[in-house]
């Protein structure tokens, strides 16, 4: 009888582990080079509504490209379209930010799928564009480049996206290919 409490006990601590630790959604299509930077998140009673992109536009045939540079996101209070703060994780050197996307009122992040270009290319872009989908079911595509193709979607974030951590391939100089931004992980909030 003691060993059967002692396991329904050790269970329950485990559930209830699981349930305030907080989980990070991510995609395996994601290019694994470059070094993760540090994983940037809102304050505690924000929710991440909006996002941009830093996106190199394509320059040419014959000059090195590297389209996804950076992931901007945007903390709001209540139903917000004004950030309280903007996180970002590693960037990129290349390219600019681009237009803000905002959720509906009330709404607010969940999941994303990545846009990312196969390595067989002379000229590699490794990620080119993302998609989040808001809480009401909608999906904004950012304003990156077309090539590539999007993989799977991450699971939800329930009660929305908190944090952002993202992998950057650092400039390499004028013989190689740059790539800069390869993969994207999210935090999840956890209240």
């Amino acid at each position: 009888m003691l060993a059967v409490l002692l396991i329904l006990v050790t269970l329950q601590n485990l559930v209830v582990a699981q349930r305030s630790s907080p989980s990070i959604i991510s995609v395996p299509n994601g290019d694994r080079r470059g070094t993760w930077g540090p994983m940037e998140v809102c304050d505690e009673g924000t929710v991440v509504r909006g996002f941009k992109l830093k996106v190199q536009q394509w320059k040419g045939p014959f000059i090195d490209d590297t389209a996804l540079n950076g992931i901007a996101l945007f903390c709001t209070k209540n139903s917000s379209r004004e950030a309280v703060k903007t996180i970002t994780s590693s960037v990129g050197e290349f390219g600019s930010w681009g237009h803000t996307y905002w959720c509906d009122s009330k709404r607010f992040l969940i999941s994303f799928s990545l846009r990312v270009e196969s390595t067989n290319k002379i000229d590699k872009t490794a990620a080119n564009n993302i998609k989040f989908t808001c809480s009401d079911g909608s999906v904004m595509e950012g304003d990156g480049r077309s090539q590539g193709s999007y993989g799977p979607w991450s699971t939800n974030c329930e009660i929305g996206i908190r944090g952002i951590q993202t992998r950057v391939q650092k400039k390499r100089g004028f013989l190689f290919d740059d790539v800069a931004l390869t993969d994207a992980r999210f935090l999840c909030r956890d209240n």
